[in-house]
């Protein structure tokens, strides 16, 4: 059961009890790291890019976890490539680097979607005190992928972790920007998430809007969803997915309020 702000419109008080979502949460992203690093010794580098929360929060800064890996292919065998990615889940570095910190991968083997286009694993962590966390990693062969860059991610932020920074495939603020807007405006189910890691772009990467390529319909979409979405929903599904350190920040209900306002606001300028 999720724990509630004392009064609404207040983000979860320092000193409260830490939720299983918060602790899974924490789990997840030690085990994105540790994936991260295990891929870059056993798969071909140049065949995949991180995109999504996880591009986010590993190479541009944010201060959201989040909650599943999802990955573009970018090379010429997927059947292959999926062959060898169910190795590295199956493979005792993984596991090994896990079990130091007293994490456990239970992991049945099989891909949870395999198709010509999108390959998923899904998998659970255990951890004592801790109900298990699912999570999964996606790859998406669905056509060319727009310039991903090879950068370093986040020294920081693996340092906090006790993880290992990579060098990896990934997209940059402006293409980032451009999946958001998509995603926002086209899911199947608005995510409060995308206006959260747009608003983060907007602030941090001030240029990246306005060289974003992007279609007026679209931007009107997004624009229409985001003021769609209520704080309840932002509470639930974000909230306790960022850093303890920023839920004062970005857990009430008014920083909601004007995060939404500031992306809407934003966006709307590109269609002027």
């Amino acid at each position: 059961m999720r724990e509630r702000s004392g009064r609404r419109g207040q983000a979860l008080a320092p000193g409260r009890a830490e939720t299983q979502a918060r602790k899974g949460g924490r789990a997840i992203e030690f085990f994105h790291a540790v994936f991260l690093q295990v891929a870059t010794t056993q798969l071909p580098l140049s065949d995949f890019a991180l995109k999504g929360g996880g591009n986010l929060r590993f190479f541009l800064r944010s201060r959201r976890r989040s909650a599943d890996l999802d990955l573009d292919y970018l090379g010429r065998n997927f059947d292959g490539f999926a062959e060898r990615m169910d190795k590295v889940m199956a493979t005792r570095a993984l596991s090994e680097l896990l079990r130091v910190r007293g994490i456990t991968l239970v992991f049945d083997g099989h891909r949870a979607k395999d198709t010509a286009t999108v390959k998923r694993w899904k998998f659970g962590l255990t951890e004592v005190g801790m109900e298990t966390a699912s999570s999964k990693i996606e790859f998406s062969n669905r056509g060319p992928a727009r310039d991903p860059v090879v950068d370093q991610s986040d020294t920081e932020l693996a340092r906090r972790l006790g993880a290992v920074a990579v060098r990896f495939n990934h997209y940059p603020a402006v293409l980032a920007v451009e999946q958001k807007v998509n995603a926002l405006a086209r899911r199947g189910e608005t995510e409060p998430r995308d206006v959260f890691d747009l608003d983060h772009l907007f602030v941090q990467y001030p240029t990246a809007l306005a060289d974003a390529s992007l279609n007026k319909e679209l931007i009107r979409a997004a624009v229409n969803r985001a003021g769609g979405i209520t704080y309840t929903q932002y509470r639930d599904l974000v909230v306790e997915y960022l850093e303890e350190d920023f839920v004062p920040l970005y857990g009430s209900e008014q920083a909601w309020t004007d995060m939404a306002a500031r992306v809407a606001h934003a966006l709307e300028g590109k269609l002027r």
